[in-house]
């Protein structure tokens, strides 16, 4: 009689119901992830084997921060683009920052154009603002402001916080429509009410320009706390030429933070390189291409970590249930 072997995962899991398993609560998962990681990427890496696509994204996601496995820009890729070949538009996406930011390949900016186009045909919001990045500034291909503005206004259509402030931008600046600072201000004011920084930053510095100077240094403040690392950078190297005041006093607050968060990366043993800060012309820009997930504004890590190993094996329960068929963990 044949007895069929399989490797273990480094540190063994107790058999499970699948079931069981996918009927976790998002607080169980957290606590699973934050306790026990190793049972967390065990499953996440049987369920990506299987050819779930959510847990091939995440796979990938993991690989590229080097979140409980190694950090492998190519492994990251290669995932990437084993869940966009089965219609993951997300995934589709992330191969189109690969692509952009060399992670794992070579810098080819018109191929991750191709990559994010495709997913924005299937709808994806983070698909439609890369490509306005991209085709706004004109790196590695040509410069469109008209099909740029169009793209933000697509994304912003579909809630995109980020599109919004790009959107403010372009009316700031006449980029691909007339200069309409009142409507700058409109829509800065939604993208920081969305929760993107360079929203909070970008009003903040067009309110202070107008006289507004109370209402500037909440502004400035907000977009300190909802800062990303880019984000940060950008602060401390461009309102630190600046010797008003208020911009002594946010930049001394963006770099206790930026503190914070480098001790934090340290303790969780992120080597990524830091970002290096890059300002713009008359007003700050969407900053440097973000890092992770469809770059930006996703939810948190862990939590998003949970939500789509939830998903994979959502998947999972109704093939096995399907086959009557259970599985037991991946040890």
């Amino acid at each position: 009689m044949m007895v069929r072997t399989s490797s273990a995962p480094p540190s063994p899991v107790p058999v499970v119901d699948l079931w069981n398993l996918h009927r976790k609560t998002e607080a169980e998962w957290r606590v699973i992830l934050a306790t026990r990681p190793e049972e967390a990427v065990a499953w996440i890496r049987l369920a990506a084997g299987k050819g779930f696509k959510a847990a091939q994204l995440v796979l990938g996601q993991m690989h590229l921060d080097g979140h409980g496995v190694p950090r492998d820009p190519a492994a990251a890729h290669g995932w990437f683009a084993k869940a966009a070949a089965i219609g993951s538009a997300e995934a589709r996406n992330m191969v189109g920052r690969c692509h952009e930011l060399g992670w794992g390949v070579p810098v080819d900016h018109a191929q991750a154009l191709v990559h994010y186009r495709k997913a924005a045909a299937a709808g994806l919001d983070w698909a439609h603002y890369n490509i306005g990045c991209l085709l706004l500034y004109g790196t590695g291909v040509g410069r469109n402001h008209g099909k740029a503005f169009a793209s933000f206004t697509v994304a912003a259509g579909l809630g995109h916080a980020k599109a919004l402030g790009m959107l403010g931008r372009c009316h700031e600046e006449g980029w691909g429509t007339l200069v309409d600072r009142a409507m700058a201000r409109t829509l800065y004011r939604r993208a920081a009410a969305g929760g993107d920084c360079w929203g909070a930053l970008n009003l903040g510095l067009l309110l202070f320009e107008g006289g507004q100077q109370d209402e500037a240094a909440s502004y400035l403040q907000e977009s300190v706390a909802l800062a990303t690392p880019n984000c940060l950078a950008t602060i401390i190297d461009t309102l630190g030429r600046r010797p008003e005041p208020v911009f002594t006093t946010v930049v001394g607050e963006a770099a206790r933070r930026a503190d914070l968060m480098r001790a934090a990366r340290r303790a969780q043993g992120d080597a990524r390189p830091e970002a290096v800060p890059r300002g713009r012309t008359a007003r700050l820009g969407q900053g440097l291409p973000g890092q992770g997930m469809p770059g930006q504004g996703m939810p948190s890590r862990p939590l998003r970590f949970a939500l789509l190993l939830g998903a994979a094996l959502t998947t999972a329960v109704r093939r096995r249930r399907r086959a009557r068929h259970r599985w037991s963990s991946p040890a």
